[in-house]
């Protein structure tokens, strides 16, 4: 088995180049923005091929009519029908890419088969320029001008299409050539085999570079959110901080918001007993407790051994919480203390219309927050926040 799976990491080193792993380039093709990036490409190589082919057979109709215009070495079909094939098919594709450009098509599986249906096709029909190929010309210049065009400018990530698409284009070349009986030169086979080898050369190589540089990308994008992440995260009790706080603050206005303040009772006698390190441990599991009692709301680090808590829960269904979180704090395990930790907090609710409201919240529960201090701590006092009637009229008058 172990034999097994050697061989097969073996055969995708060498098929995938010095990329790297097999897993890191499934991680490549499976993220969201490599694909789309990917398609929307795709999608502008092809339009410009259509238009470069429709090109082609402007100039080959034209060129039928020039003065010193020869017959086509192979009348079997006639060239003004080669050309015309060639126009329409791509005329239809082009304007096909033009509105899937434009937002027609959003579903990225369609617009991802209807890329790899273009080239079919067109690799199908690169071999119908034998038929145009006029006396004293060359017999393969427009057959591998277009394969060039398909072949060079997409960027063929999933290799069960590429292989596929090579397949059906030589199974056709050759059935034309082998129907027609035309003679083929000895050293035109030859540069047709070193013009595919060519040809996966620089589809490998584009195909690596733009995995590379995906890579690259998901990686700054991997530590960008990091950093960001961490930049609004305190490092002792993994909860938000205030810079945090800044930045969310416009998401609570004109919102109905539960805001309360709290801190652990008496803090700087466990400081001071058992040590900072122990007070260290103490805010690190009243802030996990919190974390995970307050998951649906918004927990920051206010001060020290002070918190606050924002939640868009209707007032009964936050005083659950609060009751719950009580009691599981008197539960933590610190039974080598003297004294069990407990926190008091202070709590407000209602309509907070700007950041004038959302800043009197925070004293109104800071005043609450005091009041249970001095009821006898380990609990919590609360008061609906109201808008005085002035600011209600100011309201009216703003809306009116």
């Amino acid at each position: 088995m172990n034999i097994v799976i050697y061989l097969r990491n073996r055969i995708y080193k060498v098929l995938h180049g010095p990329f790297g792993d097999f897993h890191d380039i499934q991680a490549v093709l499976s993220d969201p923005e490599f694909r789309k990036r990917k398609i929307r490409d795709n999608l502008y190589a092809c339009s410009f091929i259509s238009c470069l082919l429709c090109i082609i057979a402007l100039t080959g109709l034209i060129g039928m009519y020039a003065p010193n215009a020869a017959g086509a070495v192979l009348p079997t079909i006639d060239s003004m029908a080669v050309y015309g094939i060639l126009f329409c098919v791509n005329v239809l594709f082009f304007a096909v890419f033009y509105r899937c450009l434009h937002g027609a098509v959003r579903h990225e599986k369609i617009l991802e088969n209807l890329v790899y249906i273009f080239l079919f096709i067109n690799s199908s029909l690169a071999c119908l320029t034998f038929f145009s190929t006029q006396d004293g010309s060359s017999f393969f210049f427009e057959y591998l001008l277009i394969l060039i065009l398909v072949y060079l400018l997409p960027i063929y990530d999933n290799l069960k299409v590429l292989f596929p698409i090579i397949a059906v284009n030589l199974i056709t070349t050759f059935a034309v050539i082998a129907m027609t009986g035309h003679q083929i030169a000895w050293q035109d086979q030859y540069d047709i085999v070193l013009f595919y080898l060519v040809c996966l050369v620089i589809i490998f190589s584009r195909r690596h570079l733009a995995l590379s540089f995906a890579q690259i990308r998901m990686h700054l994008r991997s530590s960008t959110e990091e950093f960001y992440q961490r930049s609004r995260t305190d490092e002792l009790t993994g909860l938000l901080n205030r810079e945090a706080l800044r930045e969310d603050f416009e998401q609570y206005l004109g919102r109905n918001v539960c805001v309360m303040i709290g801190d652990i009772d008496e803090f700087k006698f466990f400081n001071d007993t058992y040590g900072h390190k122990q007070g260290d441990d103490i805010l690190a599991s009243i802030s996990q407790l919190l974390h995970h009692m307050f998951s649906t709301d918004y927990v920051y680090r206010y001060g020290g051994d002070e918190f606050l808590i924002l939640s868009f829960s209707t007032q009964t269904g936050f005083q659950k919480k609060v009751e719950r979180f009580q009691r599981r704090v008197k539960a933590l395990p610190f039974d080598h203390l003297l004294r069990q930790p407990t926190m008091s907090g202070g709590y407000t609710w209602g309509i907070c219309q700007g950041a004038v409201d959302l800043r009197k919240m925070f004293a109104l529960a800071d005043r609450c927050l005091y009041q249970a201090k001095k009821d006898g701590r380990d609990r919590v006092h609360y008061e609906p926040f109201e808008t005085s009637l002035h600011e209600i009229g100011n309201l009216i008058d703003k809306s009116s």
